[in-house]
């Protein structure tokens, strides 16, 4: 299924070019909503046209993880399994691009999925639990489905047609005063990026042990369902 493929190395591949640490469940919930933006442009249909389920922290698919799998064991993206620091929690998973072109990749994509992924990407990549909230409580097919039940991707609200803009004709000097504007804008949008990245190095010093262990607890793999059986309780 080379979409599906693509779709991976896409989303690894942009999470490592801006230095974002992609765990299984961050890239598992990212295929997901890769899929709600493809539904919304096309009445419905999917992208890896495979099914979802409302389990544990949310959306699931067992079909995606074995597709993950794939492209990692053919050398498509790199996976790293890290021990855990915290006695009784799971080993996690970190996915990175090896080496390939990441517009290639986004040339055999829809526009209606590498727009919005990459913006959700860049909003939800370091930070799990606002992630998990974000597809629990904002996207059409989980808001309403109920623990357990497969998810209808029929009820993702389609794509509003754009407004036609009118474009108004500037004059030579209008246009100059406009592109010296720009010329600042982005100048002063370099040093906000600076800064930024000096805030993200400066925060990264604050994290104790509790802010891991509560890391590891929310990159705790998703449970499959189908699990049958009787559970009993001693007081």
């Amino acid at each position: 299924m080379p979409q599906i493929s693509n779709l991976i190395q896409f989303i690894v591949c942009y999470a490592t070019q801006r230095d974002i640490q992609l765990t299984t469940v961050r890239l598992v919930k990212f295929i997901y909503l890769a899929d709600l933006y493809y539904a919304r442009a096309t009445q419905g249909r999917t992208l890896t046209e495979l099914p979802w389920a409302f389990v544990y922290y949310g959306p699931y698919c067992r079909e995606v993880m074995r597709e993950i799998d794939k492209t990692t064991a053919l050398g498509l993206i790199n996976k790293t399994s890290y021990e855990s620091r915290f006695s009784g929690s799971k080993d996690y998973n970190i996915f990175t691009c090896i080496d390939a072109d990441l517009g290639d990749l986004e040339d055999k994509l829809s526009i209606y999925v590498t727009s919005p992924l990459k913006d959700v990407i860049k909003r939800f990549g370091d930070d799990t639990p606002a992630l998990l909230d974000f597809v629990y409580f904002e996207t059409e097919p989980m808001i309403s489905a109920k623990p357990g039940e497969s998810l209808n991707f029929s009820v993702a609200k389609p794509l509003e047609k754009p407004k036609e803009i009118k474009f108004k004709t500037l004059s030579k000097e209008k246009i100059e005063l406009a592109k010296k504007h720009i010329r600042k804008y982005g100048e002063k949008l370099e040093d906000g990026r600076e800064r930024l990245k000096l805030d993200m190095l400066e925060e990264r010093t604050h994290r104790d042990e509790s802010y891991y262990q509560a890391l590891e607890f929310w990159e705790e793999e998703d449970l499959e369902v189908g699990f049958e059986g009787i559970a009993k309780i001693e007081i």
